[in-house]
C-alpha cells in the first residue's frame, strides 16, 4: 500500500538515504536533502508541500510540489522513487494520490511539471498519466508538461 506521509523526525533519515541509480543521476541530479532544503526556502515564496512516498509505512520515495491553491495551480518540483523500489508501480500510485489530492483541494485548474529534455522515460511515464507537453520550456533543459482538470470533476 502506497501513502504520501509528512516528513518528520521519525522518517527524515530514511528519506535522505533514498537514491536513484547511478545511471539515473544524470536525469535526477538533486538529492532529497538538496530538494528539502530548497523547499524550506523557496525562491518564489509559493507554499511548498513535501511528502515521503511510503510503502507500508516505509519511505521509498520523495515528492515535492509548489502550490497556489486559490488559483488552482500546482507544480510538481520533484518526484523520485528509490532505485530499489522502481518498476513495481510505486510511482504511478504516488502520482495518482497526488492527482486525487489536487482534485480534492478544490478549484483544481492544472498540475504542471517539468523533466529534462533527454529523459524520454519520464516523458512517457507522465504521458501515461494524462500529462501533455505544453510546448514551453523551463530554462534550456526542461520540458513542461501539464495535466488540466475538467471543472466538472
Amino acid at each position: 500500500m502506497i501513502t504520501l506521509e509528512e516528513i518528520t523526525h521519525k522518517n527524515i533519515y530514511a528519506v535522505l538515504a533514498l537514491s536513484v541509480s547511478e545511471t539515473q543521476q544524470a536525469y535526477y541530479p538533486q538529492s532529497n536533502s538538496h530538494s528539502i532544503a530548497e523547499g524550506m526556502f523557496p525562491a518564489d515564496n509559493d507554499p511548498v508541500w513535501m511528502r515521503a512516498i511510503c510503502e507500508y509505512g516505509n519511505p521509498v520515495g520523495f515528492m515535492m510540489t509548489s502550490e497556489i491553491p486559490e488559483q488552482g495551480e500546482y507544480f510538481l518540483w520533484r518526484m523520485m522513487i528509490d532505485q530499489h523500489s522502481q518498476g513495481r508501480g510505486v510511482g504511478v500510485q504516488a502520482m495518482n494520490l497526488l492527482i486525487k489530492r489536487v482534485i480534492n483541494n478544490g478549484n483544481p485548474q492544472a498540475l504542471s511539471l517539468s523533466h529534462l529534455k533527454n529523459n524520454l522515460a519520464a516523458g512517457r511515464f507522465y504521458s501515461s498519466l494524462g500529462f501533455a507537453y505544453t510546448g514551453e520550456a523551463l530554462g534550456q533543459d526542461d520540458l513542461i508538461m501539464k495535466l488540466t482538470f475538467d471543472q466538472g470533476q
